[in-house]
């Protein structure tokens, strides 16, 4: 077993705590100008005393009160890092597009176009604004969407520089209730705006105008990623090489996507440590000759890092295989100079040299999943490991694996429930499955790459290469289709999100350091979570809702009773419509069982009942007016609770309140935005309360 971490060996782990707490505090706080630059002469100021402190160290007896010096560092450290993260938010540039009003944009195509049916996708900086006969430099960066003409041969790569018209959106953000929020998702990317035009709107100026180096790795990666092509000719096996190798994820479908995903294997999709590792061992091998003296092994060392940064670089510079990189890198070059490293320090020094070179990286998924899957590998592995004694080779190597899975698992299960919502149970099994096959399929792919020729040969590697892939695919497939292989729906709020983390370290110093207070504080932990969780559940099963969601062309309508719903909607739960904005609303509340039900289809149950264009939920009635009641007037005035207006409806609010009586009146996505822009006229003129159900959050209606 390690020996414990003395705080004292690890400086850059506090000084890494430091910087993250600085960059957390400007995402969640944006200061105003006059407030900037308050702070920023505080900065000055903390700085110049601490520079007053190291100069007059011994003539104040600094080093009797040593903490002083250090609490003062760590402040300049946050509040630096704060001022960095705020100086570099484009959205906060004085030249920002935004500020001013323009006709066209020059922009820089600055991603890797990605092509979905007739729709191109790319991101790209705008670096030009045109006005009043004249072009102004800007800043910021935009997510274009171009509808393609089928008759046209147009293509478009990174680097070419474009002339678009200025029209734009601000993205928008989740409608309805835990919607996925894609706004803040291209926030943390430090996008905030997209715009939607056709390939006749654009003028290409020229190509190649963006960054050399990555245009080449990516033209790169093209070529490598047809020779894969031409010789794997399953379209699966062929997105899983690309993905896994190259990092090239265009291709991968919903049926692999969910195979990886639900055993807990997703990891291996997404090019990271593993990966690298393995090009790294390849390297060593092909390079061991220079072994021989100190100087061949330096250049050994400058040869292998730039090749480790080159296939980084090929496979789109992602966090987890920045971090990869760099930290063998760090290794690498000591091992060769004879230097010991600290593997804490290493993993910490890495984290603040990738949030220097991007602070946004903090608010990235893989870059959190990334540093905590390693740091529960550095910390816990060696514990989990040591705790069982195997004289077996092959039971040894068993369960060194599995210890690596626990460990790797522990660090990231609260963060993959917090964000992909599941927990694969089987993922032991999963990993313990793929864990030989993937580096066979891994060591092939690369020699694949590696070798020109001859024909046979890459034919015969090629479809060994293919073999493996689908064996893995097909094995995963079935460990998903298991009984019970996954529990999804997993819904945890923030504070409960944190709350699991903190009871992790507890549990851990717990056990590694026998502290009663921790144990004490442990049992505090568990009984917080027991009673949040309680109290979630009983919250969920004993009310009952109503959720107008918010849909650009459907009707949709949740009426939950407890852990049962009943749906009123257009929409089959196979639609993207409905997984993508109504489901997470389902799962969160804790819905188990649904009932669909068409407008106007008939269902009596105790609490619900719906015949015709009218539905009872309880006590709450709702009429739903469409299409067929433009040309009727009712003999009797009606009396409920509200009125939704969908379907080509056409009515005058003030007729309609001269023949129903209502509360509240509803629009939905199924009208056109004329039609609802009248009826809002016409709701202000007779004080009539309207939802808008397009464009607009959703309306939840608690305690029916």
């Amino acid at each position: 077993m390690n020996a414990p971490v003395i705080l004292g060996e690890i400086p850059f782990v506090r000084i890494l705590a430091a910087l993250v707490c600085g960059i957390v505090l400007a995402f969640v706080y944006l200061p105003s100008e006059v407030v900037f630059t308050l702070i920023l002469y505080a900065l000055c100021g903390l700085i110049t005393v601490f520079l007053f402190v190291v100069l007059l160290y011994r003539q104040l007896a600094i080093y009797k009160k040593r903490w002083f010096a250090g609490l003062l560092f760590y402040i300049i450290t946050i509040i630096a890092a704060y001022c960095i993260t705020v100086n570099n938010s484009l959205l906060l540039n004085k030249h920002h597009f935004r500020r001013a009003t323009f006709e066209a944009f020059i922009v820089t195509i600055v991603s890797e176009p990605q092509q979905n049916n007739d729709i191109l996708r790319f991101e790209c900086d705008v670096k030009q604004g045109f006005a009043k006969k004249r072009f102004y430099p800007t800043t910021g960066k935009l997510l274009l969407a171009l509808k393609l003409d089928t008759t046209q041969n147009v293509s478009y790569n990174y680097g070419d520089k474009l002339l678009i018209p200025a029209i734009y959106n601000e993205v928008e953000p989740p409608y309805n209730p835990a919607e996925f929020n894609f706004k803040q998702y291209l926030a943390n990317h430090q996008l905030y705006d997209q715009a939607f035009i056709n390939t006749n709107q654009v003028k290409l100026l020229q190509h190649h105008a963006a960054n050399p180096v990555i245009e080449y790795a990516l033209n790169l990666r093209k070529q490598l990623v047809a020779k894969y092509a031409r010789y794997i000719h399953n379209n699966d096996a062929l997105a899983v090489a690309s993905t896994l190798i190259l990092g090239y994820r265009a291709d991968l479908s919903k049926e692999i996507l969910s195979a990886y995903a639900k055993t807990g294997t997703t990891h291996v999709l997404s090019v990271s440590g593993m990966h690298v590792g393995i090009v790294f061992i390849v390297l060593q091998f092909v390079f061991g000759f220079m072994n021989r003296n100190r100087l061949l092994r330096i250049l050994r060392a400058l040869i292998i890092i730039s090749l480790i940064w080159l296939y980084s670089l090929l496979t789109g510079f992602s966090p987890a295989v920045c971090r990869a990189a760099l930290m063998l890198s760090c290794f690498v070059l000591g091992k060769a100079l004879n230097r010991r490293t600290n593997t804490y320090n290493m993993l910490a020094l890495s984290a603040a040299w990738l949030l220097v070179y991007n602070l946004y990286f903090l608010a990235d998924v893989g870059f959190q999943l990334s540093y905590l899957a390693v740091s529960g590998l550095v910390y816990l592995y060696p514990k989990i490991y040591g705790s069982w004694y195997i004289k077996n080779w092959l039971g040894d190597k068993i369960w060194g694996y599995i210890s690596l899975s626990l460990a790797a698992q522990a660090a990231t299960f609260p963060l993959s429930m917090y964000y992909f919502h599941q927990f694969p149970v089987y993922f032991l099994i999963s990993n313990l499955f793929i864990v030989l096959p993937v580096a066979v399929i891994m060591y092939a792919g690369i020699a694949f790459l590696l070798i020109p020729g001859p024909e046979i040969v890459l034919k015969y590697l090629g479809w060994f290469f293919e073999q493996c892939i689908v064996f893995v695919n097909n094995g995963l497939v079935y460990i998903r289709d298991l009984p019970f292989a996954s529990v999804s729906a997993i819904w945890i709020s923030t504070w409960t999100y944190v709350l699991l983390y903190v009871l992790m370290g507890t549990l851990t110093a717990m056990l590694l350091y026998h502290k009663k207070r921790m144990a004490y504080t442990s049992v505090v932990l568990v009984a917080l979570l027991v009673l949040h969780t309680s109290f979630t559940g009983f919250y969920h099963r004993h009310n009952n809702r109503i959720i107008f969601y918010s849909l650009r062309k459907n009707t949709g309508i949740a009426f939950m009773s407890g852990k049962n719903a009943y749906l009123l909607t257009d929409l089959d739960s196979a639609d993207k419509t409905f997984r993508f904005s109504m489901q997470p609303a389902l799962d969160s509340c804790g819905i188990k069982q649904m009932k669909l039900i068409r407008p106007g289809d008939n269902l009596r149950k105790p609490d619900f009942y719906s015949a015709l264009h009218v539905v009872q939920f309880r006590d709450y009635k709702l009429l739903l007016w469409d299409s067929t009641f433009n040309k009727i007037r009712f003999n009797k005035h009606l009396q409920v609770n509200a009125v939704l207006l969908r379907a080509k409806a056409r009515v005058n609010l003030p007729e309609l309140k001269k023949q129903v009586s209502f509360d509240e009146l509803f629009v939905d996505g199924t009208n056109s935005d004329f039609q609802i822009r009248r009826w809002q006229q016409q709701a202000s003129s007779i004080a009539c309360t309207l939802h808008v159900l397009k464009k607009s959050r959703a309306v939840v209606k608690e305690g029916i």
